[in-house]
């Protein structure tokens, strides 16, 4: 008997078991994920899952036998009547007609500079009453915006040294104050729009050098912003 041939045979036998345990190891590990995978299944919360479904059946548009799905028509929204930005302009350009008033139109916004002596008396901060008709009509341009709104109060290089305005820094920003105040009363105006503000003389639109110079500059501009500052 050939010893090689037996050894042979051994190892074919071996080989054959350890082949034939693999296939029943693969089997078992199988069935175990096919059991692990059935309990699984079996602790879902079916309610939500059902819940889940709908919902994504809703959202796909695909809706079972016999269900159906209301639809709401939106009504478009009455346009809201507002003044027209031709209306607001030309209202503007009509104020050029009032005496001692000008506008125009600058980077920063729409400027309505008030000559003083339609609204002060000399080195006083307190309204004329003949220059309440023109507020008033200024006011009916102002409300029909929502920008913020600006009052600038300026002078010339006289002096003023009295007990109520040491400089022209006080009666400016006096002056100023009246007409914001006067705006929040007369309009009213809302007060969160408004804002006041002194110069005195150091924003001059002419050079102090004649009286005709002096009186544009000692002026009281009021600034509808159209744009904010950086």
């Amino acid at each position: 008997m050939n010893p090689n041939k037996s050894i042979k045979s051994a190892e074919q036998e071996s080989g054959s078991e350890a082949s034939w345990l693999t296939t029943f190891n693969d089997l078992v590990t199988l069935l175990m994920v096919f059991f692990v995978l059935l309990f699984t299944m079996s602790t879902l919360d079916t309610r939500k899952l059902k819940s889940f479904q709908g919902s994504l059946q809703s959202g796909l548009g695909i809706l079972k036998a016999g269900q159906k799905v209301s639809v709401g028509v939106i009504e478009p929204e009455k346009n809201i009547q507002a003044p027209a930005k031709q209306d607001i302009e030309d209202s503007i350009r009509n104020l050029d007609s009032l005496p001692g008033v000008a506008t125009v139109y600058t980077d920063e916004g729409i400027k309505i500079t008030l000559e003083d002596k339609i609204l002060f008396q000399s080195g006083v901060s307190d309204i004329n009453k003949m220059a309440f008709p023109i507020l008033d009509k200024i006011i009916t341009v102002l409300k029909s915006t929502s920008q913020p709104i600006r009052v600038e109060g300026h002078t010339d290089n006289d002096p003023i040294h009295t007990e109520r305005f040491p400089s022209n820094w006080e009666l400016s920003t006096a002056r100023a104050v009246n007409v914001v105040k006067y705006f929040t009363t007369a309009g009213p105006i809302a007060p969160e729009r408004l804002s006041a503000v002194g110069y005195g003389q150091s924003r001059p639109l002419f050079v102090n050098d004649t009286p005709e110079h002096k009186a544009k500059n000692r002026r009281v501009e009021i600034v509808l912003v159209t744009q904010e500052e950086d």
